[in-house]
């Protein structure tokens, strides 16, 4: 078993975590704006590329070291689970399904994350962790009112593409975990992009020379921008940096608060009226949250005072 190295402060990694499903819990909304105006597969090439040049420059200007060629072929496997197969699987699918059925399917990624965790022999199962996810599947259920959700063939497609999504990233945490913990987290991260943009080149370029600019308003090229900078540059590179700091399962629970950002954003910025559901949500998501970091806490608090 792989064992999660020490933290000399724990709470700037849930910090980062909790950053992460901020962003990704913008970018729901975000990229359905996006891919209602563009082809996914376009904006899949145009934003892996947007990306990899930005995070190469950034690796360029803090002179980071490059991995080392042994573990490029381990990064070319992370960046088809993690990023070929995450964006294209996730916006294919969402230009086919509504936003809610896909946030139903990516509450899922946590589960993926844990059982591939266990398979690869980086935890073990316990109680207490089994009861925390169970708890977050609860909250997030209960907030998308899938004791009402209906399926039918007009988004079916769409909702199988977002659980395959939702498999591929589970996965990719996992995986990731291996190689990362080794690695710089600028360099590793511009790598797997760098991979990425090669596999979603070929799978998207034809329909980026095919885009009509004219499509380019002021608010799509705002939404592109955020999610170029905001929901993959910042946000890739934080859950990197957190995979390398904590167990893979601890990462992938975080992503149980996305839907509950995006709920909580849309009480915020649109006026919406706090619900019984979004309450519930909150306070069994959070339950998950404290269960599963509780001892862990107390443990560290303990050893230091020691």
């Amino acid at each position: 078993m792989i064992a999660a190295p020490r933290l000399r402060d724990p709470w700037t990694v849930t910090l980062a975590l909790l950053a992460v499903q901020l962003l990704f819990g913008v970018h729901y909304v975000v990229a359905k704006l996006i891919v209602s105006a563009m082809d996914p597969a376009a904006w899949a090439c145009l934003r892996s590329a947007s990306a990899f040049a930005v995070l190469l420059a950034l690796a360029l200007v803090f002179r980071r070291r490059l991995p080392a060629p042994r573990r490029l072929a381990w990064l070319a496997l992370c960046s088809v689970f993690g990023v070929i197969l995450n964006q294209a699987l996730f916006l294919e699918g969402l230009a086919r399904t509504t936003a809610s059925h896909a946030a139903v399917m990516n509450t899922q990624i946590p589960t993926f994350a844990l059982l591939a965790a266990l398979a690869m022999g980086q935890e073990r199962l316990t109680r207490r962790k089994l009861a925390s996810f169970l708890l977050g599947l609860a909250g997030v259920l209960v907030l998308l009112e899938a004791d009402r959700l209906r399926f039918d063939a007009s988004t079916l497609g769409g909702d199988l593409l977002n659980l395959a999504n939702a498999a591929s990233y589970g996965l990719f945490i996992a995986l990731s975990r291996k190689v990362m913990t080794q690695e710089d987290t600028l360099a590793a991260t511009a790598v797997l992009f760098f991979f990425a943009t090669l596999g979603l080149g070929a799978y998207g370029l034809d329909e980026v020379l095919a885009l009509d600019p004219r499509i380019l308003t002021a608010g799509l090229v705002g939404a592109m921008l955020f999610t170029v900078l905001g929901a993959t540059v910042a946000s890739y590179l934080l859950n990197v940096w957190a995979v390398k700091r904590t167990q893979a399962s601890r990462v992938a629970l975080f992503i149980f608060l996305q839907p509950l950002v995006a709920a909580a954003l849309s009480v915020v910025a649109l006026g919406e009226r706090v619900t019984p559901r979004l309450l519930i949500a909150l306070g069994l998501v959070f339950l998950a949250l404290a269960l599963r970091d509780v001892r862990a806490s107390a443990g560290r608090v303990l050893e230091r005072g020691a």
